[in-house]
Protein backbone atom coordinates (compact mmCIF):
# COMPACT_ATOMS: atom_id res chain seq x y z
CA UNK A 1 0.00 0.00 0.00
CA UNK A 2 2.76 2.24 1.02
CA UNK A 3 4.20 1.81 -2.21
CA UNK A 4 1.33 2.32 -3.95
CA UNK A 5 0.58 5.91 -2.50
CA UNK A 6 4.05 6.98 -3.06
CA UNK A 7 3.67 7.13 -7.46
CA UNK A 8 2.89 10.74 -6.98
CA UNK A 9 6.46 11.84 -5.90
CA UNK A 10 8.04 10.75 -9.06
CA UNK A 11 6.16 13.63 -11.00
CA UNK A 12 8.08 16.56 -11.31
CA UNK A 13 5.85 18.52 -13.66
CA UNK A 14 7.56 22.16 -15.24
CA UNK A 15 5.04 24.86 -15.89
CA UNK A 16 3.22 23.03 -19.06
CA UNK A 17 2.70 20.43 -16.73
CA UNK A 18 1.23 22.16 -13.86
CA UNK A 19 -1.11 23.75 -16.61
CA UNK A 20 -1.99 20.14 -17.76
CA UNK A 21 -2.83 19.25 -13.96
CA UNK A 22 -5.16 22.46 -14.08
CA UNK A 23 -7.03 21.95 -17.05
CA UNK A 24 -7.83 18.21 -16.27
CA UNK A 25 -8.96 19.29 -12.79
CA UNK A 26 -11.25 22.42 -15.01
CA UNK A 27 -12.89 20.05 -17.80
CA UNK A 28 -12.28 16.62 -16.46
CA UNK A 29 -13.12 17.17 -13.15
CA UNK A 30 -16.20 19.41 -13.75
CA UNK A 31 -17.59 16.73 -16.05
CA UNK A 32 -17.33 14.10 -13.10
CA UNK A 33 -18.50 16.38 -10.63
CA UNK A 34 -21.68 17.45 -12.51
CA UNK A 35 -22.20 13.71 -13.59
CA UNK A 36 -22.72 13.15 -9.63
CA UNK A 37 -24.38 15.31 -8.34
CA UNK A 38 -27.00 15.00 -11.01
CA UNK A 39 -26.98 10.95 -10.46
CA UNK A 40 -27.01 11.89 -6.68
CA UNK A 41 -30.08 13.94 -7.39
CA UNK A 42 -31.51 11.29 -9.87
CA UNK A 43 -31.06 8.63 -6.58
CA UNK A 44 -32.96 11.00 -4.02
CA UNK A 45 -35.64 11.98 -6.86
CA UNK A 46 -34.88 15.45 -6.90
CA UNK A 47 -33.96 15.89 -10.40
CA UNK A 48 -37.24 16.27 -12.19
CA UNK A 49 -37.62 18.33 -15.62
CA UNK A 50 -38.36 21.30 -14.02
CA UNK A 51 -35.53 21.20 -11.86
CA UNK A 52 -33.35 20.69 -14.82
CA UNK A 53 -35.32 23.91 -16.58
CA UNK A 54 -34.67 26.06 -13.55
CA UNK A 55 -30.97 27.30 -12.82
CA UNK A 56 -31.66 28.56 -9.41
CA UNK A 57 -33.34 24.95 -8.01
CA UNK A 58 -29.87 23.18 -10.10
CA UNK A 59 -27.48 25.24 -8.32
CA UNK A 60 -29.12 24.33 -5.17
CA UNK A 61 -28.71 20.79 -5.90
CA UNK A 62 -25.78 20.68 -6.75
CA UNK A 63 -24.52 23.04 -3.47
CA UNK A 64 -26.57 20.58 -1.32
CA UNK A 65 -23.87 17.79 -2.71
CA UNK A 66 -20.92 19.87 -1.53
CA UNK A 67 -18.91 16.75 -0.11
CA UNK A 68 -19.66 14.66 -3.14
CA UNK A 69 -18.96 17.32 -6.01
CA UNK A 70 -15.73 18.32 -4.61
CA UNK A 71 -14.39 14.54 -3.84
CA UNK A 72 -15.28 14.47 -7.81
CA UNK A 73 -13.45 16.95 -9.23
CA UNK A 74 -10.49 16.64 -7.43
CA UNK A 75 -9.85 12.64 -7.66
CA UNK A 76 -9.82 13.08 -11.34
CA UNK A 77 -6.57 14.77 -11.12
CA UNK A 78 -4.97 13.04 -8.16
CA UNK A 79 -5.50 10.13 -10.27
CA UNK A 80 -3.57 11.27 -13.28
CA UNK A 81 -1.21 12.68 -11.00
CA UNK A 82 -0.56 9.33 -10.04
CA UNK A 83 -0.90 7.74 -13.14
CA UNK A 84 1.96 9.66 -14.85
CA UNK A 85 4.15 9.26 -11.32
CA UNK A 86 3.41 5.43 -11.62
CA UNK A 87 4.80 5.45 -15.79
CA UNK A 88 8.02 7.55 -14.25
CA UNK A 89 8.50 5.15 -11.40
CA UNK A 90 10.21 2.83 -13.41
CA UNK A 91 12.94 4.87 -15.22
CA UNK A 92 15.50 3.41 -13.10
CA UNK A 93 17.86 6.91 -13.55
CA UNK A 94 15.10 9.01 -12.20
CA UNK A 95 15.48 9.85 -8.89
CA UNK A 96 11.70 11.03 -6.81
CA UNK A 97 11.74 13.97 -4.55
CA UNK A 98 9.85 13.08 -1.84
CA UNK A 99 6.71 14.71 -1.25
CA UNK A 100 6.91 15.18 2.87
CA UNK A 101 10.37 15.04 4.02
CA UNK A 102 10.46 17.97 7.41
CA UNK A 103 12.92 19.97 8.22
CA UNK A 104 11.81 22.22 10.51
CA UNK A 105 15.29 23.58 11.61
CA UNK A 106 15.00 25.13 15.42
CA UNK A 107 11.41 24.57 16.16
CA UNK A 108 9.70 21.31 17.44
CA UNK A 109 6.40 19.77 15.99
CA UNK A 110 4.56 22.16 18.67
CA UNK A 111 5.59 25.35 19.07
CA UNK A 112 5.31 25.45 14.92
CA UNK A 113 2.07 24.34 14.78
CA UNK A 114 0.96 26.85 17.17
CA UNK A 115 2.98 29.86 15.48
CA UNK A 116 1.53 28.32 12.25
CA UNK A 117 -1.91 28.77 13.38
CA UNK A 118 -1.36 32.34 14.55
CA UNK A 119 0.02 32.88 11.53
CA UNK A 120 -2.45 31.77 9.28
CA UNK A 121 -5.67 33.30 11.48
CA UNK A 122 -3.53 36.47 11.33
CA UNK A 123 -3.11 36.58 7.76
CA UNK A 124 -6.75 35.51 7.29
CA UNK A 125 -7.78 39.06 9.45
CA UNK A 126 -4.85 41.19 7.49
CA UNK A 127 -6.18 40.44 3.86
CA UNK A 128 -9.75 40.24 4.66
CA UNK A 129 -10.33 44.16 3.50
CA UNK A 130 -9.69 42.85 0.20
CA UNK A 131 -12.69 40.62 -0.03
CA UNK A 132 -14.91 43.82 0.36
CA UNK A 133 -14.05 44.49 -2.94
CA UNK A 134 -15.13 41.34 -4.77
CA UNK A 135 -19.08 39.87 -4.37
CA UNK A 136 -19.34 36.85 -2.65
CA UNK A 137 -20.33 34.46 -5.05
CA UNK A 138 -24.29 32.89 -4.75
CA UNK A 139 -22.80 29.14 -3.53
CA UNK A 140 -20.97 30.23 -0.79
CA UNK A 141 -23.65 32.96 0.56
CA UNK A 142 -25.82 29.32 0.15
CA UNK A 143 -23.45 27.62 1.88
CA UNK A 144 -22.83 29.47 5.09
CA UNK A 145 -26.49 30.61 5.62
CA UNK A 146 -27.04 26.36 5.27
CA UNK A 147 -24.02 25.29 7.32
CA UNK A 148 -27.23 24.53 10.19
CA UNK A 149 -28.52 22.00 8.12
CA UNK A 150 -25.31 20.20 6.79
CA UNK A 151 -22.68 20.74 9.18
CA UNK A 152 -20.92 17.06 8.02
CA UNK A 153 -21.20 17.83 4.76
CA UNK A 154 -20.01 21.73 5.19
CA UNK A 155 -16.27 20.41 7.49
CA UNK A 156 -15.78 17.14 5.02
CA UNK A 157 -15.69 19.51 1.96
CA UNK A 158 -14.72 23.14 3.02
CA UNK A 159 -12.18 22.01 6.03
CA UNK A 160 -11.14 18.36 5.28
CA UNK A 161 -10.76 17.34 1.80
CA UNK A 162 -9.77 20.96 0.32
CA UNK A 163 -6.73 21.00 2.57
CA UNK A 164 -5.63 17.81 1.61
CA UNK A 165 -6.86 17.25 -2.06
CA UNK A 166 -5.33 21.14 -2.85
CA UNK A 167 -2.19 21.13 -0.68
CA UNK A 168 -1.28 17.51 -2.62
CA UNK A 169 -1.78 19.05 -6.21
CA UNK A 170 -0.38 22.37 -5.53
CA UNK A 171 2.40 22.26 -2.88
CA UNK A 172 3.24 18.59 -3.06
CA UNK A 173 3.00 17.98 -6.83
CA UNK A 174 3.67 21.07 -8.63
CA UNK A 175 5.62 23.40 -6.50
CA UNK A 176 7.93 20.29 -5.53
CA UNK A 177 8.42 19.66 -9.35
CA UNK A 178 9.19 23.37 -9.93
CA UNK A 179 11.28 23.50 -7.12
CA UNK A 180 13.27 20.15 -8.27
CA UNK A 181 14.03 21.90 -11.51
CA UNK A 182 15.65 24.84 -9.80
CA UNK A 183 18.82 22.60 -9.37
CA UNK A 184 17.98 21.51 -13.27
CA UNK A 185 22.14 22.75 -14.86
CA UNK A 186 23.57 23.93 -11.83
CA UNK A 187 27.13 22.52 -10.15
CA UNK A 188 26.53 24.29 -6.75
CA UNK A 189 24.24 22.33 -4.13
CA UNK A 190 21.72 25.44 -4.17
CA UNK A 191 18.88 26.32 -6.32
CA UNK A 192 18.53 29.02 -8.68
CA UNK A 193 16.94 31.35 -5.97
CA UNK A 194 15.01 33.23 -9.11
CA UNK A 195 13.28 29.67 -9.69
CA UNK A 196 12.53 28.84 -6.44
CA UNK A 197 10.56 32.36 -6.37
CA UNK A 198 9.04 31.24 -9.22
CA UNK A 199 7.63 28.25 -7.99
CA UNK A 200 6.08 29.41 -4.88
CA UNK A 201 4.54 32.57 -7.11
CA UNK A 202 3.49 30.34 -10.07
CA UNK A 203 1.89 27.53 -7.68
CA UNK A 204 -0.10 30.23 -6.14
CA UNK A 205 -1.22 31.43 -9.30
CA UNK A 206 -2.89 28.43 -10.17
CA UNK A 207 -3.50 28.11 -6.52
CA UNK A 208 -6.09 31.55 -7.03
CA UNK A 209 -7.25 30.00 -10.55
CA UNK A 210 -8.58 26.96 -9.45
CA UNK A 211 -11.13 28.89 -7.14
CA UNK A 212 -12.36 30.54 -10.35
CA UNK A 213 -13.74 33.39 -8.74
CA UNK A 214 -12.30 36.94 -7.67
CA UNK A 215 -13.84 37.06 -4.01
CA UNK A 216 -11.25 34.10 -3.00
CA UNK A 217 -8.95 34.15 -6.13
CA UNK A 218 -6.91 37.06 -5.09
CA UNK A 219 -6.80 36.14 -1.42
CA UNK A 220 -6.02 32.26 -2.25
CA UNK A 221 -3.04 34.15 -3.88
CA UNK A 222 -1.33 35.16 -1.36
CA UNK A 223 -2.24 32.88 1.18
CA UNK A 224 -0.96 30.64 -1.50
CA UNK A 225 2.79 32.52 -1.54
CA UNK A 226 2.67 31.83 2.25
CA UNK A 227 1.62 28.27 1.94
CA UNK A 228 4.48 28.01 -0.71
CA UNK A 229 7.23 29.48 1.41
CA UNK A 230 6.51 27.28 4.41
CA UNK A 231 6.08 24.37 1.85
CA UNK A 232 9.84 24.99 0.73
CA UNK A 233 11.85 26.19 3.76
CA UNK A 234 10.02 22.78 5.78
CA UNK A 235 9.43 20.68 3.08
CA UNK A 236 6.36 19.38 5.53
CA UNK A 237 2.86 18.84 3.57
CA UNK A 238 1.20 17.98 6.62
CA UNK A 239 2.64 22.16 7.82
CA UNK A 240 0.71 23.49 4.61
CA UNK A 241 -2.27 21.26 5.13
CA UNK A 242 -2.85 22.45 8.88
CA UNK A 243 -2.33 25.82 6.98
CA UNK A 244 -5.13 25.53 4.71
CA UNK A 245 -7.42 23.47 7.45
CA UNK A 246 -7.13 26.54 9.73
CA UNK A 247 -8.09 29.19 7.25
CA UNK A 248 -10.85 27.03 5.68
CA UNK A 249 -12.59 26.08 9.44
CA UNK A 250 -12.06 29.62 11.16
CA UNK A 251 -14.64 30.60 8.02
CA UNK A 252 -16.98 28.17 9.02
CA UNK A 253 -16.78 28.56 12.61
CA UNK A 254 -16.76 32.04 12.80
CA UNK A 255 -20.71 31.39 11.10
CA UNK A 256 -21.29 28.66 13.67
CA UNK A 257 -19.88 30.81 16.69
CA UNK A 258 -22.01 33.54 15.50
CA UNK A 259 -25.25 32.73 13.61
CA UNK A 260 -26.56 36.40 13.44
CA UNK A 261 -23.78 37.37 10.93
CA UNK A 262 -25.32 37.78 7.69
CA UNK A 263 -24.10 36.07 4.46
CA UNK A 264 -24.61 39.06 3.02
CA UNK A 265 -22.62 41.69 4.49
CA UNK A 266 -19.10 42.41 4.43
CA UNK A 267 -17.00 41.26 7.56
CA UNK A 268 -16.52 45.42 8.51
CA UNK A 269 -20.30 45.71 8.36
CA UNK A 270 -20.84 42.25 10.53
CA UNK A 271 -18.24 43.39 13.07
CA UNK A 272 -19.83 46.75 13.40
CA UNK A 273 -22.98 44.55 14.33
CA UNK A 274 -21.54 42.51 17.22
CA UNK A 275 -19.53 45.30 18.90
CA UNK A 276 -21.20 48.16 18.26
CA UNK A 277 -18.65 50.29 16.23
CA UNK A 278 -16.94 49.76 13.08
CA UNK A 279 -13.53 50.51 14.27
CA UNK A 280 -12.94 47.15 16.01
CA UNK A 281 -12.68 45.53 12.24
CA UNK A 282 -9.52 47.61 11.50
CA UNK A 283 -8.19 46.36 14.84
CA UNK A 284 -8.74 43.36 14.18
CA UNK A 285 -6.61 43.65 10.54
CA UNK A 286 -3.65 45.79 12.29
CA UNK A 287 -3.67 42.55 14.45
CA UNK A 288 -3.60 40.74 12.01
CA UNK A 289 -0.44 43.04 10.38
CA UNK A 290 1.87 42.46 13.20
CA UNK A 291 1.57 39.40 14.47
CA UNK A 292 1.52 38.24 10.50
CA UNK A 293 5.18 40.05 10.03
CA UNK A 294 6.25 38.70 13.27
CA UNK A 295 5.53 35.26 12.70
CA UNK A 296 7.21 35.07 8.93
CA UNK A 297 10.40 36.91 11.07
CA UNK A 298 10.11 33.97 13.29
CA UNK A 299 9.93 31.37 10.45
CA UNK A 300 12.41 32.90 8.44
CA UNK A 301 14.85 33.08 11.54
CA UNK A 302 15.04 29.72 12.75
CA UNK A 303 13.75 27.66 10.14
CA UNK A 304 16.13 25.94 7.20
CA UNK A 305 17.44 28.89 4.98
CA UNK A 306 18.71 26.94 1.93
CA UNK A 307 16.88 23.33 2.39
CA UNK A 308 18.64 20.78 0.05
CA UNK A 309 15.78 18.07 0.14
CA UNK A 310 14.62 19.51 -2.96
CA UNK A 311 17.59 18.53 -4.76
CA UNK A 312 16.86 15.55 -6.85
CA UNK A 313 19.51 12.74 -6.34
CA UNK A 314 21.43 11.10 -8.72
CA UNK A 315 20.12 7.51 -8.78
CA UNK A 316 22.83 4.10 -9.95
CA UNK A 317 20.79 1.31 -10.85
CA UNK A 318 23.50 -0.35 -8.42
CA UNK A 319 22.16 1.57 -5.40
CA UNK A 320 18.42 1.42 -5.98
CA UNK A 321 16.36 0.37 -2.93
CA UNK A 322 13.02 0.18 -2.48
CA UNK A 323 11.26 3.56 -1.37
CA UNK A 324 7.75 3.68 0.13
CA UNK A 325 8.00 6.65 1.51
CA UNK A 326 6.07 9.82 0.25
Amino acid sequence: MGKFFSKPKYYKPGVGGSLLILLVLVVGGGILASVAALAAAAATGELTAQTLSDPAMLTGIMTSQLSLIYFAQMIVPAIFIWLVGNSKSYNPLEAPVKINSPHLGRFSVIPLGVLLLFLTLALGWLLDPLSNYFPMPDNFKDMFENMGNRPFDTILSVAIMAPLFEEFILRGTIERGLLARSYANRNTEEPSQGLVIWAIIWSSVLFGAMHMNLWQAIPAFLIGCLLGWVYYRTHSIWATIFMHFVNNFSSIAMYWLFPQLDAEASSEENIAMLTGSPIWYWVFVGIGGVVTVAGIWLLNKYLPKKPQSFKPKKVFLAQQTPDVNL
